[in-house]
């Protein structure tokens, strides 16, 4: 039986929300991984699951599994899901509506009794968003073996360390340095997401064919200056850490605008996270540490923002009383998605009679880590406005369910296709 968008409609709405029940009540949507919230919400899906009859598992990266085991008996996986952890005063779609279509493609095929020749795994990936810790995709990183000693290492601002959290909600740190052996298994990555952009809303397009994801750099920028009385220290004899953060912050701004120009391929830049120290109104800014968020499909124009990036502030240094220091703090690279997946994904969409477009991301994903290891494909659905990590998100249950009938029957065309065999 045809997967029914409209009867399903239901089914998802429910599920998104029950979901959005999991937040800090001062902040909505706020769902940080490793938060109470986040584990309330961990033992909600663990129980989605249950319902469904999934064998459920953690696995030593500590992303949350259930999965629907073939009657063929076989080893090989087809992975499909997203994330339900959050940024601060996140929304209510981004990852959760990738999980909810991934439980509504499984009701379905239950329903149906539709035997697949590949073990259905739906995921919800650790730690996708960008946190305390200062690294996104913590699960996904873990699985491909890209944690590092030093990241796993790391302390929040509360001073709990990542290998610490990672273990306690059930991972294993200690297998992470290098991929987990399950990645030999895996047919195929496919994941459902919000589009986080205008394109389709404003095209009238219901499914984006993702082509690419661009390559994510995060770095941190300290200025050193020198605190002092705001009233008694001159002005030509401040060291003043803000005012030197904000040539910096001007500089990133118009140089990310003129390589997006001169490019022509998708090129942002953001530094959308600063800490003033002592942050007085009578004192005057002795430290600054503050974000800069690169993305970039064209890896020569990265290359470019970096030199340039280093080029001002050497002269900076050499001119100022302050001292900056630039630090990489992450990088993720350009992907490109499987070509077979991503044209199966189009043919699919249109049997549906849904239209289509192929686009690039510019988000960063789960799946552009598990691009590096297995063939993996995603698909867009609208969003409202574009609106994306902020309280006002909205993606109607009616687009959601149209995804989810996309990845149902791309799942049976993998099967027909016996990929497994």
């Amino acid at each position: 039986m045809k997967f029914d968008i409209i009867s399903n409609i239901p089914y998802i709405e429910e599920k998104i929300k029950d979901l959005e029940k999991f937040t800090e009540k001062s902040r909505p949507f706020t769902r940080l991984v490793f938060s109470q919230e986040f584990y309330d919400a961990r033992a909600w899906l663990t129980d989605q699951f249950k319902i469904l009859g999934l064998l459920v598992s953690t696995d030593d990266a500590g992303n949350l599994i259930g999965t629907l085991n073939s009657k063929k008996h076989t080893d090989k996986i087809v992975m499909i899901g997203s994330h339900i952890d959050t940024v601060p005063s996140g929304g209510r779609y981004d990852g959760i509506a990738g999980v909810v279509a991934s439980l509504c493609v499984i009701k379905h095929i239950k329903d149906n009794n539709i035997n697949l020749p590949f073990n259905l795994a739906v995921y919800d990936y650790l730690g996708e968003e960008l946190n305390d810790w200062g690294i996104s995709c913590i699960g996904t990183r873990g699985m491909i073996g890209a944690l590092s000693d030093e990241i796993l290492s790391r302390s929040n601002s509360s001073g709990n360390i990542l290998k610490d959290e990672i273990n306690k909600i059930g991972g294993n740190t200690k297998s992470l340095s290098k991929p987990l052996p399950m990645i030999q298994n895996i047919l195929a990555c496919l994941e459902l997401h919000i589009e986080q952009g205008k394109i389709l809303e404003q095209k009238n397009i219901e499914i984006g064919i993702v082509r690419s994801i661009p390559s994510i750099s995060r770095f941190n920028v300290e200025v050193n200056g020198q605190a002092g009385h705001s009233g008694t220290i001159l002005m030509h004899q401040r060291a003043d850490a803000l005012v030197v953060s904000s040539e910096i912050i001007t500089y990133v701004n118009k140089l990310a605008l003129k390589l997006s120009k001169e490019s022509n391929q998708h090129f942002v830049s953001t530094i959308g996270k600063i800490n003033v120290y002592p942050n007085s109104a009578a004192i005057i800014p002795g430290l600054v540490e503050m974000t800069i968020d690169l993305r970039a499909s064209s890896q020569n124009a990265r290359q470019e923002f970096i030199d340039s990036l280093k080029d001002k502030i050497a002269s900076i240094n050499n001119s100022s009383p302050c001292e900056i220091v630039l630090k990489d703090i992450a990088f993720a690279p350009y992907v490109e998605m499987d070509n077979d997946l991503s044209k199966a994904f189009k043919e699919t969409s249109q049997d549906i009679g849904l239209s289509t477009i192929m686009m690039d991301s510019g988000a960063g994903h789960d799946t552009a880590h598990l691009s590096r290891i297995a063939p993996a494909a995603m698909i867009f659905i609208p969003c409202k406005d574009g609106l994306s990590h902020c309280p006002e998100e909205h993606a109607e249950y009616l687009d959601v369910s149209k995804g989810s009938a996309v990845l149902t029957e791309m799942l049976i065309k993998l099967a027909d296709k016996k990929i497994a065999s």
